[in-house]
């Protein structure tokens, strides 16, 4: 029983370690990192002093291992569920990120949009896997790589420019008042405000284990600091 409690905090452990690796992970001198051009994370309430493509981590959902080999590769599901305030169609970058700072795919991260009420599953998997393919799963995104054995951290990136904004209503930015003429339809287009759930799937056994997401609707994260200027991982429309 001691070993049991033992393994699960070594476990834990790992996990607080590989997300904190993962916060500052392959930072150039100019602010980029290495995979995709994200920039280093920060805290802001907006993005607008933000060049295009980079964002304060109140903005990104980040999960911190996904593995594929021969044998085993990972699933991933996002769900819009349509609660109030949500923008109709959110877009999203997801990236795979192996341990050595690179694409998993070539092609780099996967880009789509979904729509309220459904649900989007990304596979991660070996080339040409026999099984799970854009055939056999023809609905599905697919982020594909070598088949020796891989592993690394999640990213997920907003499609919007301006993800802390009401969008539509007035066909544009909304900034009226909630509730307003101008409020009538709009939502944010803010990827934290959607559901993330995935495992690594083990094929030998038919086993896996469940990953975990950062700043997602879950809000699987640190609570909130009574210190103004501390917060925790999440979209500033959920705190």
């Amino acid at each position: 029983m001691k070993n049991n409690h033992f393994k699960r905090f070594l476990f834990s452990f790992a996990i607080i370690a590989a997300l904190i690796s993962l916060m500052a992970v392959d930072v150039h001198a100019d602010g980029l990192t290495q995979a995709d051009g994200i920039s280093s994370f920060n805290r802001n309430s907006d993005d607008d002093n933000f060049k295009v493509g980079e964002y304060s981590n109140n903005f990104i959902v980040a999960s911190p291992y996904w593995q594929v080999d021969s044998s085993s590769y990972t699933f991933i599901a996002v769900s819009h569920s349509s609660l109030s305030g949500m923008a109709s169609q959110i877009g999203l970058k997801i990236n795979a990120i192996t341990s050595t700072g690179a694409h998993y795919d070539t092609a780099g991260a996967k880009t789509f949009t979904i729509s309220s009420g459904s649900t989007e599953r990304v596979f991660i998997i070996p080339t040409n896997h026999a099984t799970v393919n854009s055939t056999s799963v023809s609905t599905a995104k697919f982020i594909s790589g070598t088949t020796d054995y891989s592993h690394g951290h999640i990213r997920v990136n907003p499609v919007a420019s301006h993800p802390q904004l009401k969008f539509g209503g007035d066909n544009g930015y909304n900034n009226g008042p909630a509730g307003g003429p101008r409020d009538n339809g709009a939502g944010f287009r803010d990827i934290t405000m959607l559901t993330y759930w995935g495992s690594v799937i083990i094929e030998a056994n038919t086993t896996g284990f469940a990953m975990e997401f950062v700043g997602d609707m879950n809000d699987s994260n640190a609570p909130y600091s009574l210190n103004n200027n501390e917060f925790a991982t999440s979209g500033v429309n959920l705190q």
